[in-house]
């Protein structure tokens, strides 16, 4: 199955340790899991951040996930995507859409 999951809340937060305990879980199930980076979620392309006794993003890649990050909120907050190369797919709203339309389901962790 083809899963969304949308995340908006920044790193450290209860809310991004659920999105990524949540998408550590569907791909460990063998599902192809897409994680879209927005508002202050973006940061997570600034440095390997994570709390205690949470997955880190990185793993998270290393397992498959794909990671798709709004491009204006990231410019927004100087964080330069060209450094990740091709590791983050860089979107726009238009793209956040199509990405969900060809998703099986999507899950919305704000």
């Amino acid at each position: 199955m083809k899963i969304a999951l949308v995340l908006k809340s920044g790193p450290g937060t209860n809310e991004a340790d659920r999105a990524l305990q949540t998408a550590t879980d569907m791909v460990d199930q063998g599902h192809t899991v897409s994680l879209y980076l927005m508002q202050e979620a973006v940061r997570f392309c600034r440095a390997p951040m994570k709390r205690n006794n949470s997955i880190g993003l990185k793993e998270l890649m290393d397992k498959k996930l794909e990671i798709h990050v709004l491009t204006h909120d990231a410019e927004l907050r100087g964080i330069d995507l060209a450094a990740h190369g091709q590791a983050i797919v860089k979107g726009s709203y238009d793209y956040l859409i199509a990405l969900l339309e060809s998703c099986d389901r999507v899950v919305g962790i704000l």
